[in-house]
């Protein structure tokens, strides 16, 4: 219970859900979709009146379950849909949402935010919603209960409610604080609780009354009921003992009237049996003759076509295994060429990656080359320019020289640069020689690379030939293997094939051998079986005489045994032959018995008969089969061996090609590692070749400049004493020459060596694009050819495809043709053996009827008289029944029309007891007497005792759960009552004591206090109130003002003791003066940490104190509008 209270406690102290939302869409004056958005504070909604304000209150309360149309100022729910105007029409759905703020899980659901609303169409269906989804009222009421917002009148302050309030009588008053108290709810479920005691009490009362009244009929019931079950008793042993006495009185009697019955039954039943017989026979006998002659006919005809049906079915399989062989073949050269061809497209790429590459490389050499080229011209023309500067740097020199000669006081300054010179020279010489040595030095390590270089193409390619052994022996190694799995595969379908042939003729052999076993001898004969070997050749030698099972008299028991043959048993004139020559000469010494050979030849004295070829045939078939049963054993054997040995091949086969994979893939990574090392060793040839011209061109040019200097030292030597006279006022111009020479040697120096330098960048990068352009060249020939052998494996893979296919459909015409062949020789197989049974059956049953016949009639004549004996006894014994019968009838006092059980069928639970065996009529009559005694019974007393006793009892658990309810539903209202009394008490004392407060910041004094009423009878609130300075009795004193402010002070009081999350105050404000707004509107400041408001206001200091302002107005056609303005932003704005 407390858990109960605690959801609908609406206390201070839990968080508030709070109103974000609220959508509009067809709601009385607005038509469109209006969305509003409600931040916490205050939130002003201002307007002119009539422009739809208060209806954006009564869509909160319609969105929280009030159906009270008079509350929504309408006279019927369709009047909420917008009901259109001179410019609109009409619309068929009114819908409001209310978004809630749910992080403080206020609202018993597990989100954030919470949807709730309502949706009413103009054919008067209504939906509640929560979460979009179609929920009950009561469902959406106990939901909001969690949050204090189901049944409370202070969530939407109409307009007047503050002065009706104080209107109220002081009982109506109280119910307005117990609203505040949230007990309410509380007050709902203890009413519901003491109607459900109500009712539950009136059930009680229906329920004694069925039990008073049923009570009697339940113990008259169990009267009867025992009085039945006693009669019952007496009467199964009344009907047992009189069962048992005229069971034991049956006896002998009845026993041989049964016997004699039955025996009748079964004689006539054989009687008629036997003239069915006789006559079918008789009828039968006469078509004998005709049908053994066309079974006959028959049995070779279908024996013919046994063996053509088996000879096709021979060819046919024949064929059918060459055909397979012939497939087997083709899927093999297919998949060697598809895996031929599936190799093909990689190697293709490959070569056409590798031209691309190449043509790259010889489109990037071409541009080096051009590059190197302009490179060269350009040095060219740089080294031109510094000859140029050359020569006039010379020129400079001579005359500077010219003038040195003309001045001899230069001659100590020219003795210096010959010195200079001559260390010049020295120093040249050593670079020269030092660029001689290295480079001779290049040239041997250019001859090793060279050298290395072809060793290493000589292994490349030396690898490449191995690598293309290597794969040539692992695609053959493949092959080999591919064909030895498809001999192998072969050979496995043969051995399978020769198995189920060995499986069928041995299971045949068991058959045929087994059939000879059961088809023993005829009676009298069965002797014979364990004194001859062929008891078929018997049988069919013996014919007609088997029917007669006594043994030869004794002139055929004394018979000479013929030459060559022996007795088949002491007694009997019957002899064996080893073969038909020995039988045949028996013949001409044979006075009585007779000779059997094992062909079947029968020779009787002056006869020689060749009988039924029956046993031969069935010899000579159990021969052929045994031959063929040994030679596909034979052939079993040999195609065990082949597997075997193509199995030691096919491992050994596996154990090549796994080695030559194993070569191969080193040959290749043998023949890739000689391949990086040529192109290493290529381009470091290259590199050296390059640094040899340039070491050649360096030594050229220090050579060249050695020459220079050689031929300027000589020339300064030979002019030093002309010049000596000019050195000392040419010394400055020569200075100057020197050094313009010396620059321009340099610039020359080094242009020589860049144009150089460029001409073997161009010469190499040329002779690189040739080789480039040589090996595209090459390249494209490979590409060809394997796009061409690509083109004929796949020409070659579809005509295999296509061999495939005819060959497949071969086989299939062959397999269908052998599979009907088969089914032919089966069925004419089958035929031929059941015409060759038919055969022996009707010459066997010709002969059998006959004798059957006879011994038929006797035995008919036999039972016709032994049946009308039987009938006499019969009769007798049925006279002595009777009489039986009507003496216990008579003792039993049974009805005529009812019958007595048959004595045979009467199950006796045990041996009846001395007493009962010496039972008399007298006892049977005691218990019959005392069975009258008990009637009149009733014998659905029990029945009818079930029902009304399940019902008797039903009614009495019915009538403890009853009380056991009214006992909880009491307790449950007393706590209710309990916890409604103190927290009403605990709810008044605080709004007591908060309006107290508030009336007295409201009035900048005075004193105010609720009061309960000392009325016993109707307990109500009385206000007292009394402003400061006035003495006032009663609130009719009070001007409109104070009595506004009263009602305000009160509801202020009542939002600090039950706060809702939010509060909506439609025009609260209106009775009141600025001071005093300013006062109201700093009060529900206040009240903002605990509760959201929104303010339907037309006061300017309530408008100033909203933190976001809404303005509604309507327009020409009836329909209401908003604009929004959050003024805290607007502050920021104008703060900024």
């Amino acid at each position: 219970m407390s858990d109960d209270l605690k959801v609908i406690d609406g206390g201070v102290g839990a968080p508030n859900a709070v109103l974000k939302t609220l959508d509009l869409t067809g709601f009385k004056s607005f038509v469109h979709k209006t969305h509003l958005e409600f931040a916490p504070g205050i939130t002003a909604i201002i307007g002119p009146n009539g422009s739809g304000k208060t209806n954006i209150v009564d869509g909160i309360r319609w969105a929280l379950g009030e159906n009270n149309a008079r509350i929504l100022r309408a006279k019927r729910n369709e009047e909420l849909i917008f009901g259109g105007s001179e410019s609109r029409k009409a619309l068929g759905m009114a819908e409001a949402i209310m978004q809630l703020d749910n992080s403080s899980r206020r609202l018993p659901i597990p989100f954030e935010e919470v949807e709730v609303g309502r949706r009413l169409y103009r054919n008067g269906e209504a939906e509640y919603l929560v979460n979009r989804s179609r929920v009950r009222l009561r469902d959406l009421q106990d939901l909001l209960a969690g949050a204090n917002l189901a049944d409370n009148a202070f969530v939407v302050v109409g307009q007047g409610l503050t002065d009706q309030i104080l209107a109220l009588r002081p009982a109506d008053r109280r119910t307005v604080i117990e609203e505040a108290s949230g007990t309410r709810r509380l007050q709902l479920r203890r009413e519901e609780a003491l109607q459900r005691m109500k009712l539950s009490e009136t059930e009680l009362v229906r329920v004694n009354d069925i039990l008073r009244e049923i009570g009697p009929r339940v113990e008259a019931l169990r009267e009867q009921a025992a009085k039945w079950t006693e009669y019952e008793t007496i009467r199964a042993e009344l009907r047992r003992r009189a069962l048992r006495w005229y069971r034991a009185s049956f006896g002998n009697t009845a026993e041989q009237r049964a016997e004699l019955a039955a025996r009748i039954v079964g004689v006539d039943r054989e009687i008629d049996r036997l003239d069915d017989y006789v006559r079918e026979g008789e009828s039968a006998t006469a078509g004998t003759e005709e049908e053994l002659l066309a079974a006959r006919e028959e049995e070779e005809r279908r024996r013919i076509a046994s063996a053509d049906a088996a000879s096709a079915e021979a060819g046919v399989r024949e064929r059918v295994a060459a055909l397979e062989a012939s497939l087997a073949a083709i899927a093999a050269e297919r998949q060697r060429t598809g895996a031929s061809l599936a190799a093909l497209p990689a190697e293709l790429a490959t070569l056409r990656e590798r031209r691309g590459r190449v043509d790259a490389e010889a489109a990037a050499g071409a541009r080096r080359a051009r590059e190197f080229a302009d490179a060269a011209r350009v040095a060219e023309e740089d080294a031109s320019r510094t000859r140029v500067a050359l020569a006039e740097a010379r020129a400079a020199r001579v005359e500077a020289e010219r003038a040195h000669l003309l001045r001899e006081s230069d001659e100590i300054r020219l003795g210096d640069e010959e010195r200079s010179l001559l260390a010049r020279d020295e120093e040249l010489a050593s670079t020269a020689a030092s660029l001689t040595r290295e480079r001779a030095e290049r040239e041997r390590e250019r001859g090793r690379i060279a050298s290395e270089l072809e060793r290493a193409r000589d292994a490349v390619a030396e690898s490449a030939r191995t690598a293309e052994a290597a794969a040539e022996r692992a695609g053959a190694a493949r092959n080999e293997l591919q064909r030895i799995d498809g001999d192998l595969a072969l050979l496995r379908g043969q051995i399978a094939a020769l198995g189920e042939a060995v499986e069928r003729a041995e299971a045949e052999l068991k058959a045929r051998d087994s059939a000879g076993e059961r088809a023993a001898l005829p009676k009298g004969f069965a002797w014979l079986g364990d004194r001859i070997a062929d008891t078929d050749a018997v049988r069919a030698a013996l014919g007609a005489s088997l029917a007669a099972p006594e043994r030869a008299p004794d002139d055929l028991a004394k018979a000479t045994v013929p030459k060559g043959c022996r007795r088949v048993a002491d007694g009997v004139a019957l002899f064996v032959a080893p073969d038909d020559a020995t039988a045949l000469a028996a013949a001409t010494t044979l006075r009585s018995g007779a000779v059997v050979a094992p062909s079947g030849l029968l020779v009787l004295p002056g006869l020689v008969r060749l009988v039924e070829p029956r046993a031969r045939a069935e010899r000579d078939a159990a021969a052929q089969l045994r031959a063929m049963a040994s030679r596909l054993r034979d052939e079993l054997a040999a195609a065990e061996r082949a597997r075997a040995i193509v199995q030691e091949q096919r491992v050994e086969a596996e154990r090549r090609l796994a080695g030559d994979e194993e070569r191969l893939a080193i040959a290749q990574r043998g023949r890739s590692e000689a391949e990086r090392a040529a192109d290493e060793l290529a381009t470091a040839e290259a590199d050296v070749r390059d640094l040899v011209r340039a070491r050649e061109a360096s030594a050229s040019a220090v050579e060249r400049e050695r020459v220079d200097v050689l031929g300027r030292r000589d020339k300064l030597a030979r002019e030093r004493d002309a010049a000596a006279s000019a050195r000392a006022s040419a010394a400055d111009a020569f200075a100057v020459a020197e050094r313009a020479e010396q620059t321009a040697v340099e610039a020359h120096n080094a242009a020589s060596r860049q144009a150089e330098d460029a001409r073997l960048e161009a010469a190499t990068s040329e002779e690189r694009r040739a080789s480039d352009v040589r090996l595209r060249d090459t390249l494209d020939e490979q590409v060809g050819a394997s796009e061409q052998r690509l083109a004929d494996e796949e020409e070659r893979l579809r005509a295999l495809a296509s061999q495939e296919r005819d060959a497949r459909s071969r086989l299939e015409a062959a397999q269908a043709a052998l599979g009907k062949a088969t089914a032919d020789a089966r069925d004419a197989r089958r035929s031929a053996e059941l015409a060759r049974e038919r055969a022996l059956a009707a010459e066997g049953s010709r002969r059998e009827q006959e004798q059957r016949l006879a011994k038929a009639r006797e035995r008919l004549a036999e039972l016709r008289g032994e049946r009308g004996k039987l009938a006499v006894e019969e009769e007798r014994a049925a006279g002595g029944l009777r009489l039986l019968e009507e003496q216990v009838r008579a003792e039993l006092g049974l009805a005529e029309d009812e019958p007595l059980p048959d004595p045979s069928t009467i199950a006796l639970d045990g041996e009846p007891e001395e007493k009962e065996k010496t039972s008399t009529l007298a006892a049977l009559q005691r218990l019959r007497r005392r069975l009258i005694a008990l009637e009149p019974v009733n014998p659905l007393a029990a029945t009818e005792l079930g029902e009304i006793g399940e019902r008797h009892s039903f009614l009495s658990t019915q009538k403890s759960d009853l009380e056991r309810a009214m006992r909880d539903l009491r307790a449950l209202s007393d706590e209710l009552a309990r916890t409604i009394a103190e927290q009403f008490s605990a709810t008044l004392q605080a709004v007591d004591r908060e309006f107290g407060l508030f009336f007295q910041r409201l009035f900048n004094g005075g004193q105010a206090s609720l009061r309960t009423s000392e009325d016993p009878e109707e307990p109500g609130i009385d206000i007292y109130a009394r402003p400061p300075g006035k003495r006032i009795g009663s609130l009719a004193q009070l001007s409109g003002g104070e009595r506004a402010l009263t009602a305000t002070a009160l509801l202020l009081a009542i939002l600090r003791v039950r706060p809702a999350p939010f509060c909506v105050l439609d025009e609260v404000d209106a009775a009141l003066d600025e001071r005093n707004v300013g006062r109201f509107t700093q009060a529900l400041r206040e009240l903002t940490d605990r509760t959201q408001f929104v303010v339907i206001t037309h006061n300017r200091g309530t408008i100033e104190a909203a933190d976001m302002l809404y303005g509604v107005s309507m327009d020409e056609g009836g329909v209401s509008k908003v604009i929004s303005l959050r003024l805290s932003e607007l502050d920021a704005v104008r703060a900024g």
